[in-house]
């Protein structure tokens, strides 16, 4: 591959492939005659082959964008990478107790190692500047493994961190929950007003309607006073003959 290829393949927004010239419609049309034939992606040409999805890896690595990707996403030991490894191999992988005390004890001394071949580096350059490559290996290789070490951490570190906004985001739906309960007893609480409310207006309407006016009680009282005293007209025109 060309350097120009290349750095088409890792740019931000690559370029489409060149493959992507046998997706056409003819091409898709023969594949599908052929797969309803039988015929296997062994039979196909050149041009077809690139409209066959591959197969999913299950081991190994595959390129994309111009980098290679581990299907298993692991951290590999420094003995793989050429490096020295310093400190001793992981007993275990349970993530539990024990082993995360060992590799606090590791870090400890690969901290006061670092600390020493710091000092001893500084005596070397004010008595015999030469030899200082030497110590700046030494160096660099227990930063590598610091490093290395810390690394190994962050899987404790994503579960750690992803049951926090876990729960985070749990607390926060509980709020919400709570928030949308108080509302609802509050729409409940004036429902129950208004109903109340329309309850006493109907029975104050219906008092005031049953409730005789003052015409119609001075004009019952005059019939009364009328069917009491009926010979008191007749005695009065009497009296004037």
């Amino acid at each position: 591959m060309s350097k120009n290829a290349s750095n088409e393949i890792t740019a931000l927004y690559p370029p489409p492939p060149p493959y992507i010239e046998h997706f056409t419609a003819e091409n898709l049309h023969k594949l599908q005659e052929l797969e309803k034939a039988g015929r296997g992606a062994e039979s196909l040409d050149d041009g077809l082959k690139y409209l066959v999805p591959p197969d999913v890896p299950t081991e190994g690595h595959y390129r994309a964008f111009g980098s290679v990707w581990q299907v298993k996403d692991e951290l590999p030991d420094l003995k793989s990478m050429g490096m020295t490894q310093l400190y001793l191999p992981k007993a275990d992988t349970d993530g539990s107790k024990s082993s995360y005390q060992d590799k606090i004890q590791e870090l400890h001394k690969l901290l006061q190692s670092l600390l020493l071949n710091f000092l001893e580096l500084t005596g070397i350059l004010s008595v015999n500047p030469e030899q200082f490559p030497a110590k700046v290996d030494h160096i660099q290789t227990i930063l590598v493994n610091f490093h290395h070490l810390l690394n190994e951490y962050r899987p404790h570190q994503s579960r750690e961190s992803l049951i926090m906004l876990l729960e985070e985001q749990l607390e926060y739906k509980r709020k919400e929950i709570s928030k949308i309960e108080q509302v609802c007893q509050e729409v409940k609480e004036k429902l129950a007003n208004l109903i109340d409310g329309g309850d006493k207006y109907e029975d104050s309407t219906l008092s005031q309607s049953k409730r005789p006016d003052a015409g119609d009680v001075e004009m019952a009282d005059a019939v009364d006073v009328t069917e009491e005293h009926p010979t008191d007209g007749a005695q009065e025109d009497g009296n004037h003959a």
